[in-house]
């Protein structure tokens, strides 16, 4: 028994592979930068909750000092979690009367928020960081030598 193979069928498999070689970098272009677009936008969204929280809690935790900015510092970092947090920059502008703004500044570096899937085209994330800021009206009352110095 002979068994007979069209020329068609032989060219239609070599033309279906060609296709395949041609779409597919095109293909996974296009996975890596919707995988590392959503995970900049999921850090961005938690830096800037994390800022929104610093500053909230300026806001009502008293007189600006050291370790009122501490503890803003620590609410911070911990809402970032240990990833983002790694080589983060936290700048507090605490305001020295009730009603003045607060304002909590974080920098976190693109590298510790996904890997650098888009390398081969050109678009690093190395040097490049995600800031977010975050301001408040401080609800508390100046204190005793603040108003002595005021009234003199």
């Amino acid at each position: 028994m002979q068994v007979y193979c069209s020329k068609s069928s032989n060219r239609k498999g070599a033309i279906l592979s060609l296709e395949l070689v041609l779409v597919l970098p095109i293909f996974l272009l296009l996975i890596f930068a919707i995988v590392e677009f959503s995970l900049l936008m999921s850090a961005q969204t938690r830096v800037a909750n994390a800022a929104q929280n610093g500053a909230r809690l300026l806001s009502v935790c008293g007189m600006p000092s050291a370790a009122a900015e501490t503890e803003v510092k620590a609410r911070v970092e911990q809402l970032l979690g240990p990833s983002l947090a790694r080589q983060c920059v936290i700048t507090i502008e605490a305001g020295k009367y009730a009603s003045d703004l607060g304002r909590v500044y974080v920098q976190v570096p693109m590298r510790n928020a996904c890997p650098n899937l888009l390398w081969m085209i050109g678009f690093s994330v190395a040097d490049r960081s995600i800031n977010c800021d975050a301001a408040m009206a401080m609800e508390r009352i100046a204190s005793v030598i603040d108003v002595e110095i005021q009234l003199q």
